[in-house]
């Protein structure tokens, strides 16, 4: 056996962290994370698409779609979310058996790192607050990028505190159409929008 690495131990002590705030995440952040999702939606148009949520957590941001009151969209959205921590999930579960309609929505325990999906796969891809946890961020981006299809849009929130912003927008810009970044005074994110340029990918490069 392996011994474990610091990037396995810093994993574990995310999906303990989740684990032990999932029953109170909701009325925690939901505030917060609506705030994003009013930037994060603008002139966003999701009918008929294949939406990956990495870092689904509870599942606000589906939430948030649902409650858009647009007519049909539940009938018109596949939904994919993800995440590391169980509970977190079995929250989202317990609450998407309350929400009526919804069609195509389908959950997955795992990680961003390492995307259990096929590539080319979604029209719309979104992670809130969730790639600053990772050991490795643009490991993570690369597989973002992976499982998009060519201009497929990309919309993250990524926390600041210790994050090396620059770099980080210089990366995307040569993998991304139009990106466009913004800074809120009452958001600790980054908040970072554009559409996949596939052109540019090499396969190994990311």
């Amino acid at each position: 056996m392996k011994p474990p690495t610091k990037d396995s131990e810093r994993k574990k002590n995310i999906i303990a962290k989740y684990n032990s705030t999932a029953s109170f995440y909701d009325d925690r952040y939901r505030k917060i994370q609506k705030e994003k999702y009013k930037i994060l939606f603008r002139n966003c148009n999701l009918n008929y698409k294949t939406i990956l949520d990495a870092g689904c957590g509870t599942g606000l941001l589906i939430e948030h779609v649902f409650n858009l009151n647009i007519d049909n969209l539940k009938k018109k959205v596949k939904y994919i979310g993800i995440d590391i921590s169980w509970k977190m999930l079995m929250n989202f579960c317990d609450k998407s058996k309350k929400i009526k309609d919804i069609e195509d929505i389908n959950l997955i325990l795992g990680d961003i790192e390492n995307l259990p999906l096929r590539q080319d796969t979604f029209n719309v891809i979104f992670s809130i607050t969730s790639l600053q946890n990772l050991p490795v961020i643009k490991k993570g981006l690369g597989e973002l990028i992976r499982v998009g299809r060519k201009n497929s849009l990309l919309k993250l929130s990524i926390l600041r505190k210790q994050l090396k912003v620059d770099d980080l927008i210089a990366y995307l810009k040569t993998l991304t159409i139009d990106l466009k970044t913004e800074f809120l005074k009452n958001i600790e994110d980054v908040i970072i929008q554009g559409s996949l340029n596939k052109n540019n990918i090499i396969e190994g490069n990311i």
